[in-house]
């Protein structure tokens, strides 16, 4: 995904997309991936985005589809972050 879909974002909207993200990767990866989702999504007031960790789960059905999809999202959110200069830090799991 482009980080042009990001370029008119305001860091604060970056910071909320990126949550969500990571928000929709713990909901999509809930059933296949139960023992990771006490780390999945965790953020804090000083805005550290969690990478979910069932971004680095594999698979092959539907919902490692959408995974990839919203991976490729929170990358592009994380480029639009850095370029921006927002100071939003990324932590993979």
């Amino acid at each position: 995904m482009s980080t042009a879909a990001y370029s008119s974002y305001s860091c604060r909207e970056l910071s909320m997309e990126a949550q969500r993200v990571s928000a929709a990767a713990a909901a999509a990866a809930g059933a296949q991936n139960s023992q990771h989702t006490k780390d999945v999504v965790a953020t804090t007031a000083a805005v550290v985005i969690f990478w979910p960790a069932a971004f680095f789960v594999g698979g092959d059905n539907a919902r490692t589809a959408e995974l990839a999809n919203l991976k490729g999202q929170m990358l592009a959110i994380e480029q639009a972050s850095i370029q921006k200069k927002c100071g939003i830090s990324f932590k993979r799991a």
